[in-house]
């Protein structure tokens, strides 16, 4: 969901790194990225290790929710160019869609319901349905199973690193339309195909 269908990214690194400054903690852009799709298992490590153990994680992690759920509450969120015609077009096509976001349902609802998209997937696989976050393949995996098809014959789009990792470890074939962060050359190799928005998934379709 994040950096594919909606342009949150941007959103959750700015208010990383405000959080992190009214702690009195200095996150830099390439650390606040490396949180993305992060669980507390993962993310906590990370905190640990940039901060000390000074650093409340949880703390901040709320502060920065709350920031950005004010910040969304009063201006929204924007979607991503294509996201409504390109799903529309998968669903015409016969094509089965399911939603696979580390954020809990809520928010997903929350964000989508507003502009028509959230019923347009066929399922819905968050971070709580899962026991291990990306880069681990589970969440591709239930969604696959969801759908009840093999993984092998899903296409799974990303904007992330750790999502690309975890997609092609379930098995999928993976499409990265890059959002903050490119492709680099650990995880090049992993991409089938790199697109620049969503409407080129209609023409590998």
């Amino acid at each position: 969901m994040d950096g594919v269908i909606v342009d949150s990214e941007k959103l959750y690194l700015r208010f990383w790194q405000e959080a992190c400054a009214a702690f009195g903690f200095e996150l830099s852009t390439e650390q606040g990225l490396s949180l993305r799709s992060n669980s507390p298992e993962t993310a906590v490590p990370k905190f640990l290790a940039w901060f000390g153990d000074k650093a409340d994680y949880h703390q901040i992690r709320d502060t920065r929710r709350k920031m950005m759920a004010d910040h969304i509450d009063r201006y929204g969120v924007e979607i991503k160019p294509g996201a409504s015609e390109v799903l529309d077009y998968l669903r015409n096509k016969g094509i089965k869609t399911a939603l696979a976001t580390a954020s809990p349902v809520r928010r997903a609802r929350h964000y989508l319901e507003p502009c028509g998209l959230y019923d347009k997937f066929d399922a819905v696989v968050s971070g709580a349905d899962i026991s291990r976050s990306k880069p681990a393949p589970d969440i591709y995996l239930r969604a696959a199973q969801l759908l009840k098809l093999c993984p092998e014959d899903c296409i799974a789009v990303e904007d992330s690193p750790s999502g690309i990792v975890s997609a092609k470890t379930a098995g999928c074939f993976t499409v990265m339309i890059p959002d903050l962060t490119p492709p680099d050359d650990e995880i090049t190799g992993m991409i089938d195909l790199l697109a620049h928005d969503l409407r080129e998934l209609k023409t590998l379709v």
